[in-house]
């Protein structure tokens, strides 16, 4: 009778024990597959797979920053909107008011003035609208609010300066005084905007990928797209500060004679002013508009790349169920086969040593 000697026995063992270590492995990769549903939970476990998987979660990572800033942008205009939106009805009930019988007599001239000065302050205030802690109308400068001290319009360099030509109007009349209007409006220490945005004047701007880029929003003191009309005697070329000069020069004609020529020349000009400030303001709501479409449309573009690479990704990455539970069950019988076989040898071996 042949027998095997120990060498054999002790050689075929451990080809035995290597075979149940690596079914074993195999094992646990399989249940970890399984339990977190990607085919290694490192880089180094996907094999060739890992270069195009590391390129795949770099872009994604630059799309989801680029989502979140077109999102951020697209809060920005919609809050943008609404406010150009409140303050060209303001404007508009100005402007009609103005060529109605509110202007004929003193009492209905000291009630719009009154009117004026309210809505000046409610449009500063508008002005320094955030959205968390950007001022949504200063631009590039968007930690400071683009009207200091909205509250107290009514008294500030700006509207002292309107004060002040209003009250020569009488006797330097409506041409001269409405010069040094456009002077108080204008850049420059009476401006009613901040010296930091009138020093940076750029609007802010979201980055919407492929080196392209989009302007966000509308600066205080600056038009987007509109262009504004009055050929240097009724406008300084900015709306917004047509506006803040009309309502200004109205709320300042508190206490005047709506029966002198001067003061009705006056009262024309400003209507004049606010009509054109009304429809250079619509032009830019309108353009805000276009804005908002480019960045929605930038939004959805990123969505679907972002659909597209995720799912580039997951097929590098995550396992496939049915194939892993399959392989899994095979696996397992197969370790309990090598269990039976390991068992079996350190018997054998063991009795062979025996004899």
């Amino acid at each position: 009778m042949t027998s095997i000697s120990s060498t054999t026995d002790v050689g075929t063992l451990a080809y035995a024990l290597y075979n149940m270590h690596n079914t074993q492995q195999t094992v646990d990769n399989l249940t970890a597959q399984a339990s977190s549903g990607y085919i290694s939970t490192d880089y180094a476990g996907l094999g060739n797979s890992a270069a195009p998987a590391l390129d795949l979660t770099g872009q994604l990572a630059l799309n989801s920053t680029l989502q979140a800033n077109t999102q951020a942008a697209g809060n920005i205009q919609t809050v943008t909107q609404t406010a150009l939106g409140q303050i060209q009805t303001l404007v508009s009930g100005f402007s009609s008011q103005l060529v109605g019988a509110a202007t004929s007599d003193a009492q209905g001239l000291d009630t719009l003035a009154s009117n004026a000065n309210a809505a000046l302050g409610q449009i500063a205030g508008l002005l320094d609208t955030k959205v968390g802690d950007v001022y949504i109308f200063a631009g590039q400068d968007s930690s400071n609010p683009p009207v200091p001290n909205p509250s107290t319009v009514t008294s500030s360099a700006f509207y002292t300066a309107i004060q002040t030509a209003i009250a020569g109007l009488t006797t330097n009349g409506a041409t001269a005084v409405q010069s040094q209007l456009l002077t108080a409006a204008a850049p420059g220490a009476t401006s009613p905007f901040s010296a930091t945005l009138e020093a940076s004047n750029q609007p802010a701007t979201v980055d919407l990928g492929n080196g392209e880029s989009a302007q966000v929003g509308v600066l205080a003191d600056t038009n987007l797209a509109a262009v504004s009309t009055g050929n240097g005697t009724t406008s300084t070329g900015s709306y917004m500060r047509d506006i803040f000069m009309g309502l200004a020069t109205l709320g300042s004609l508190n206490g005047s004679d709506p029966g002198n020529t001067q003061v009705q020349a006056m009262l024309t000009n400003i209507q004049t002013t606010l009509s054109g400030a009304d429809d250079a303001l619509n032009v830019d709501i309108g353009a805000l508009g276009v804005q908002q479409n480019t960045v929605t449309s930038t939004q959805t573009d990123l969505s679907s790349v972002a659909t597209a690479l995720t799912t580039q990704l997951g097929n590098l990455q995550n396992s496939d169920p049915t194939t892993v539970a399959t392989e899994l069950s095979t696996a397992q019988t197969q370790l309990q086969a090598s269990y039976s076989i390991v068992t079996a040898l350190q018997k054998l071996t063991l009795a062979t040593y025996l004899t």
